[in-house]
């Protein structure tokens, strides 16, 4: 059994629909997870935030949001004209219900003048609930018989609004009513990104969560693979959408995409290769415009380089830089910014210290602020803003010396603020200001690749 995950770019029309209808029609019995339509989960932010100050305008970007589905919907039926009505009925219910629950939704937030953590994880999983839904409706016009499946009832997970973390246990308890659905004579279709707290409060599991709740989902099944489904064939040596001649990567190791992913590549959620690796589930990486290509696959084996597997990149970062007010142990120091940062759930992409110093690359957020007015109870604290982070990965640790000397020397007119190099990982991380990133990361590329 295998898990099919398809990606917003794969959802963006009726045209990527019967793509992606015609791949999962090569399979027997998998089990499919659906991003929402391309753009929507943005479009969603937007008008939430929007709706604090302007809830007219507001609501002219749900309107946009429930034509633009109408649009997918009547032009996907236009080929089916025998069965298309009712089809198009269903559909039209569907989104019409949910786009009255998001100018609802919308409407409290002019009221409160506030969009807080909870009402923006259930407006932004109203995208999935459109996508899924209305996929498995034209699926059946095609000709494969489908069953929605609404994720709120299979994932279960705290109430950390926006990075939820999922119950595995709950998952588990779910797994036999998911063999059930994947051996019926209907294919299962559910949306990823969001699921139900134990409040059943919704919740998401962060931005391109979908691909986490594939993972998940493939754990709990015992799955054969997860292929991931995208726009590009696999993942590249960089960004190919910056990088004209980055090249496909046959195969990486859980680590190394899981590093990839964390320091800046959007092809996977970071999460997504822990539940996967967990059960040595392999995880594929397929283009939808070229089905036939290997893609990349990620699994355990770890295949050594010469040089560096791959690079990726973060733009805008901050740097922020305690130094105590007090003589004090470094360790406790250094204990006590850290747990600020972990209170605020800010992952650290980048650190050097002193007994009395440290120096933190973060990529910028919400949360910031309120950890540096924290933070100043420990010491005085600079912020350098306006940063960026390139990384590098699969480095070849024996070579680490000459790749150090050979960066800053491709860097020699670059401003290099942060270097650091993690020997078990293979990685290499350069702070530059956010200016310089683009133009570095083309000059590491050419040199390296």
């Amino acid at each position: 059994m295998k898990i099919l995950k398809f990606g917003g770019t794969s959802m963006g029309d009726a045209n990527t629909w019967q793509r992606v209808l015609n791949i999962i029609d090569r399979y027997q019995a998998p089990f499919i997870v659906v991003s929402a339509t391309a753009r929507t989960t943005r479009e969603l932010l937007s008008a939430a935030n929007k709706a604090i100050e302007s809830l007219s305008e507001a609501q002219t970007k749900a309107k946009s949001i429930q034509q633009r589905h109408q649009k997918i919907i009547s032009k996907f039926t236009d080929d089916y004209p025998k069965k298309g009505d009712q089809c198009q009925n269903i559909c039209g219910q569907w989104i019409d219900e949910q786009i009255r629950e998001l100018k609802q939704a919308l409407i409290n937030i002019q009221e409160a003048k506030e969009l807080t953590p909870k009402t923006k994880d259930a407006i932004l999983s109203i995208g999935e609930q459109l996508s899924s839904y209305l996929f498995v409706q034209c699926g059946s016009l095609f000709g494969i018989p489908m069953q929605w499946v609404d994720a709120a009832d299979i994932i279960r997970t705290d109430s950390d609004f926006g990075q939820a973390n999922p119950d595995t246990d709950y998952l588990k308890q779910k797994a036999p009513e998911l063999q059930e659905l994947v051996h019926s004579n209907r294919i299962p279709v559910m949306g990823g990104f969001y699921g139900h707290d134990a409040n059943n409060t919704t919740t998401t599991l962060g931005f391109e969560g979908s691909d986490y709740t594939a993972s998940l989902i493939g754990a709990t099944l015992n799955a054969e693979v997860i292929e991931i489904w995208t726009d590009v064939s696999g993942i590249y040596t960089c960004d190919p959408r910056v990088i004209d001649d980055a090249k496909p990567i046959s195969h990486l190791s859980f680590q190394e995409a899981t590093e990839l992913a964390y320091f800046g590549a959007k092809v996977l959620h970071p999460s997504t290769t822990k539940p996967a690796s967990q059960k040595q589930i392999p995880i594929s990486v397929k283009n939808i415009f070229a089905p036939n290509e290997p893609g990349t696959c990620i699994s355990h084996e770890i295949q050594e380089t010469e040089g560096v597997k791959a690079m990726t990149f973060k733009k805008d970062c901050v740097v922020i830089t305690v130094t105590s007010s007090n003589t004090v142990m470094g360790y406790e120091f250094l204990a006590n910014v850290f747990d600020i940062l972990r209170w605020h759930h800010l992952p650290v992409d980048a650190v050097t210290t002193t007994e009395a110093s440290v120096s933190i690359a973060i990529e910028n957020g919400n949360r910031i602020d309120d950890a540096i007015e924290q933070l100043q109870s420990y010491g005085s604290v600079e912020l350098d803003s306006s940063q960026g982070i390139i990384s590098l990965v699969g480095c070849a640790t024996k070579k680490a010396q000459l790749l150090v000397n050979d960066i800053l020397l491709y860097l020699k007119d670059t401003p290099v603020n942060m270097i650091s190099f993690s020997q078990p990982k293979g990685n290499l991380n350069i702070v530059v200001p956010k200016e310089y990133v683009i133009p570095s990361i083309k000059e590491i590329h050419q040199q390296l690749f």
